[in-house]
């Protein structure tokens, strides 16, 4: 039945099984918003209280979307909606429809929840109704194998180093004056020595005649032919 039809039919109090919310806005509720909670005998007392407490400060949890097959917000909630007041105070619409909608309508209404009982009261005509917030799915379990491979991980971190780390600090076996790298490296640290000149880019350039050259192949061939020809020569002497 249209919830506009429910007005010729409806009394104070009248508690109809179905509606068709089919004209959001032209059926509102014109009783208390905060008091029409007391019309949902089924939750307890002092969550009633709760809620009204809430309703009364505007302290809701949520603005959630309504559409036609939906109810979308920061939780995850059911699509349906139930115990819809409407028009007089006392007037109840146990459950209703939204088939009428259009795929892109669009209504907000703030929730309000306490002990998992959920109010929400649409903007547009205040009809406080009762809707249902979804659990929390847990969080997926990981595969055995990735178990064991984060378990492996967290077990070599936590192991104790079985050397030293190295690191830039003092060697303490060395004299205080030879712990900077260029002093453990042996490399000479005077840059005004004619040994060890650096160049304005930075790099260092070692003079030739610092480092002895080492002789090539052919050298060593040449060396090698002498050393026979001279023996050869001192031979025929001897005859």
């Amino acid at each position: 039945m249209p919830l506009i039809a429910t007005l010729a039919l409806a009394a104070s109090g009248l508690a109809l099984p179905h509606c068709s919310w089919d004209r959001p806005g032209v059926n509102p509720f014109m009783g208390d918003v905060v008091e029409a909670v007391d019309d949902y005998k089924d939750i307890p007392e002092a969550t009633r209280l709760k809620l009204k407490k809430r309703m009364s400060e505007r302290q809701y949890e949520d603005m959630v979307t309504i559409q036609r097959d939906s109810i979308t917000g920061k939780s995850e909630y059911g699509a349906e909606i139930r115990d819809m007041h409407y028009g007089a105070s006392g007037n109840v619409c146990r459950t209703v429809t939204r088939k009428k909608w259009s795929s892109e309508h669009a209504e907000r209404g703030l929730v309000y929840c306490e002990d998992n009982h959920c109010v929400v009261v649409p903007t547009v005509c205040r009809n406080v109704s009762r809707i249902r917030r979804l659990p929390v799915k847990p969080v997926a379990a990981l595969p055995a194998f990735a178990e064991n491979i984060i378990g492996a991980k967290s077990e070599v971190d936590d192991a104790p180093l079985l050397i030293d780390p190295p690191a830039a600090g003092v060697i303490d076996n060395l004299p205080s004056d030879r712990n900077s790298f260029a002093q453990v490296a042996n490399l000479p640290t005077d840059t005004g020595s004619t040994n060890f000149t650096p160049t304005p880019g930075g790099t260092p350039q070692i003079p030739a005649g610092a480092v002895t050259p080492v002789p090539e192949p052919q050298v060593w061939l040449m060396f090698v032919a002498g050393l026979v020809a001279m023996g050869f020569k001192a031979r025929r002497r001897r005859h």
